[in-house]
């Protein structure tokens, strides 16, 4: 019996290639292709617990038998007998459904494979090409063929599919580190046979090129690019990406391209070069940034990412080297490797220097060093521009010494008409402009993408709208969004872009089995995220993407997280609802949920919001209200507002603003369980929605009547006071005990009208032009009303029309 290390160092997978098992000498037999498929299932598990359902599923998919179970434990046992023979008894551990692979008890081709990459990687931002290159070609040489040939099943073709693309990564990498070396006659030879088995791998067309440009073949690299230009167009429906084009144009002008990949790694002086046509506003940072050179300082730029910050740093690269400057432009740095390079910047003493620092987001922990050491060694003139997704560290803003010399920019997305220039400057299909614009929300690099997408499209009808829709809203979302922790952080993004506001209590209803406090804290720290008051607030083109990803990938999961949302705000949040700030978040929220059909968004205000308290009314306050009734309503209402304040005094809540106490707006709830005869006789109005009620009330019940809506604008459109009123009726609609039936009176039936036929009010017959409006709520309760539109709500709305042409309301 062999120990536990003997064991691991003499007993060794192979999986790059045909999967092979061997110990010292002897080259096991591991059994029939599917034993095998178990056996690399629990490999690719990497030492966790995989369930017998797991390994079923992942030899036979949907076509598993009834006796797959049974099966798998038999190949396990097998397996078992078989590494037992040689000393590895306890290599398969089990627990209840399910079985490990121990992983310290053997050597793995494939480990080795990615330490080799990895050591490869770190040589070369070290600048050591040559050992670089040497480590990748060793990595390289443990392949033997097709990883994991001939093992059959699902999981078994996943995980080939990840070392094949693992492979062809370090591939590439190594004809770049050749390129840089000079052997461009070597990489000349090889990549023809690897495009052959990756036909639209456009980096390797990248390479392709480059080696062909440096051998002095210029003729055959630009007939290549064409090539690969039809063949994009044909397959993909797309034009090359920008670096392909950038390499072609220099072909094209025959300009010298000797830049290996990593030339970024070191400080260089900007061109004068003219920043070019693709470039488009940011007057206002262009002007900050010529100010911060006239007297030197520190210009942080902040934003989410594809907000643009790398094209601007590059335009400030080229107005400095116009005027004259000595320009370091730094990015793609590790850590350590910048922190060298600054250092040296420091000590040359360059005058008049400008230092831009790009995605500085990845060296966070050099913002304290770079504050307190750092640009105190430069020269007072110097002018450092940090661009990064955060904004800079408390301690800018509170250390004295870099009062007034610390200027911090904000960018916000491009206006329409700058988005619309810059989509047709990326050569857009004209017909696809303005849909295109309204859907990048200003983000400049979701812009370029959706303009190139849509060009290839327009140009070849090839792939379909649809499909070129979802590759345009997956890109973004890995682009601005990146990796997600787990899967409830990505369901936390996705309640973020659903909903209008997300608080703690949102997230704690829409995500049950999460941890609310902690996926709050981390939507908060993303640079995507806003923070109103109300709660938190995904922004601009991601609230579309993310929403719409979701809608087509899961639409069940979309209909239950929609639910949770809306049940959660109809709910205990508008229940809870006193403040009329708070009522305008919530009708937003709700005119948000209801976005995609019926006509509830139309009628609730997008923005703005007045400091507003509410109150009750106390007598000294009646002519006050009296006469704002009459100034925006007339005498007949001024007249009924001063019948029901002498009345029904407690049935007003006034609206004023905190500032100054002045009275913004005011409405009155009636409750009638039996009106006296006089208050029938002076209001026709009300006399009016008594007969329309019913007589029979039960015990306990009464109707309701929204008898005043009186705010100055008339309730000629929504604004927030509308806002407040919705709020409050859709409050006591919903929750008020013993509603049996709600009657609302406006002074704007026309206005009004569509979205009362929506939530199902229907029109009463009155005297006088104001219109009045009612429900049976013991007819048609709140828990059935509330569920009424919801399929209007989730699907009756247009698709996604991100490349223009009309398309009907139809469900997925």
């Amino acid at each position: 019996m062999h120990g536990q290390g003997d064991a691991a160092a003499a007993c060794r997978f192979t999986v790059l290639g045909p999967p092979t098992l061997r110990h010292g000498a002897a080259e096991l037999d591991l059994g029939a292709p599917q034993q095998q498929a178990v056996l690399m299932a629990l490999l690719a598990h990497r030492g966790r617990f995989v369930r017998v359902g797991e390994l079923v599923d992942g030899l036979w998919g949907e076509r598993a038998p009834a006796t797959g179970d049974a099966v798998v434990r038999t190949y396990i046992s097998r397996l078992r007998r078989l590494l037992a023979e040689h000393g590895l008894g306890e290599a398969i551990r089990s627990r209840s459904g399910g079985y490990l692979l121990d992983p310290t008890r053997f050597t793995l081709d494939a480990t080795d494979f990615t330490r080799l990459v990895e050591t490869a990687r770190r040589e070369r931002a070290e600048g050591n090409a040559a050992a670089a290159a040497k480590l990748l070609e060793e990595a390289l040489g443990l392949w033997t063929g097709t990883a994991l040939a001939g093992v059959p099943g699902e999981a078994a073709e996943g995980e080939r599919s990840r070392l094949e693309r693992l492979k062809l990564i370090a591939t590439q990498e190594l004809f770049r580190l050749r390129l840089d070396l000079g052997r461009h006659a070597e990489v000349v030879a090889e990549v023809p046979l690897l495009l052959e088995l990756n036909r639209l791998e456009e980096s390797l067309y990248e390479i392709y090129l480059l080696a062909l440009y440096r051998s002095g073949r210029r003729a055959e690299a630009l007939e290549v690019y064409r090539t690969v230009y039809d063949l994009l167009g044909k397959e993909l429906g797309v034009a090359p990406g920008p670096r392909l084009r950038e390499i072609h144009e220099k072909i094209l002008r025959a300009e010298p391209e000797d830049e290996p990949p990593v030339a970024a790694s070191a400080p260089v002086v900007a061109s004068s070069r003219p920043a070019g046509p693709l470039f488009v506003g940011r007057a206002a940072e262009r002007a900050a940034f010529a100010a911060t050179a006239n007297r030197g300082g520190v210009l942080f730029l902040c934003g989410p990412a594809g907000i643009g910050k790398s094209a601007l740093v590059r335009r400030f690269a080229d107005d400095a080297a116009a005027a004259g400057r000595t320009v370091w432009h730094l990015d793609g740095l590790p850590t350590a490797r910048l922190r060298e390079r600054l250092d040296a910047l420091a000590a040359e003493a360059t005058p008049r220097p400008v230092l831009l620092l790009d995605s500085f987001e990845r060296h966070q922990e050099l913002e304290p060093w770079l504050r307190a050491d750092f640009l105190r060694r430069l020269p007072g003139d110097a002018v450092v521009v940090v661009a990064g997704r955060r904004r800079p560290g408390i301690a800018w803003l509170t250390d004295p010494a870099w009062s007034g010399a610390l200027e911090v920019r904000h960018l916000d997305p491009l206006s329409a008409r700058e988005s619309a220039a810059l989509a047709e400057a990326r050569g857009a299909d004209p017909a696809s402009v303005a849909s295109i614009v309204d859907f990048a929300a200003g983000n400049p690099l979701v812009l370029a993408l959706a303009a190139e997408v849509g060009r290839g499209l327009a140009a070849t009808g090839q792939p379909s709208r649809r499909e070129a829709e979802r590759y345009v809203v997956d890109t973004v979302l890995e682009l601005l969004v990146g990796d997600v922790p787990t899967a409830r952080h990505r369901q936390a993004l996705h309640v973020c872009a659903h909903a209008r506001y997300t608080t703690e209590d949102l997230l704690r209803v829409a995500i049950p089995d999460g941890d609310a406090a902690e996926l709050f804290d981390w939507l908060r720290t993303r640079p995507f995220v806003e923070t109103p008051g109300h709660g938190l607030d995904v922004t601009g083109v991601l609230r579309v993407a993310l929403d719409t990803h979701l809608r087509w990938r899961d639409p069940v999961g979309y209909e239950r997280m929609h639910r949770r949302i809306r049940g959660y705000v109809l709910g205990p949040l508008l229940r809870d609802t006193t403040e009329p700030q708070a009522g305008v978040a919530v009708m937003r929220t709700i005119g948000h949920l209801r976005r995609r059909g019926g006509v509830v968004a139309r009628f609730v205000s997008a923005a703005g919001e007045e400091d507003l308290r509410a109150a009750s009314v106390r007598p000294a306050e009646h002519d006050e209200l009296v006469a704002l009734a009459r100034e925006t309503s007339g005498a007949c209402t001024a007249s009924s507002v001063r019948f029901w304040l002498e009345r029904r005094p407690e049935a007003f809540t006034a609206l004023r603003r905190r500032e100054d106490n002045r009275l913004r707006a005011f409405m009155s709830w009636l409750t009638l369980d039996a009106p006296a005869a006089a208050e029938l006789a002076a209001d026709p109005v009300v006399a009016a929605i008594w007969r329309d009620g019913r007589t029979d009330l039960p015990e306990g019940a009464h109707i309701g009547v929204a008898r005043h809506l009186i705010c100055p604008e008339r309730e000629v459109k929504p604004n927030p006071v509308t806002d407040v009123f919705l709020g409050r009726m859709m409050r006591d609609w919903l929750h008020e005990p013993g509603l049996a039936a709600s009657y609302l009176v406006v002074a704007n039936p026309q206005l009004w009208s569509p979205l009362m036929d929506y939530l199902g009010h229907h029109e009463v017959a009155h005297p006088g032009s104001e219109g009045v409006f009612g429900h049976d709520w013991l007819a048609d309760p709140p828990s059935r009303w509330r569920d009424h539109h919801l399929d209007d709500e989730l699907w009756g709305e247009r698709r996604l029309n991100l490349f223009g042409g009309a398309q009907p309301n139809v469900k997925e």
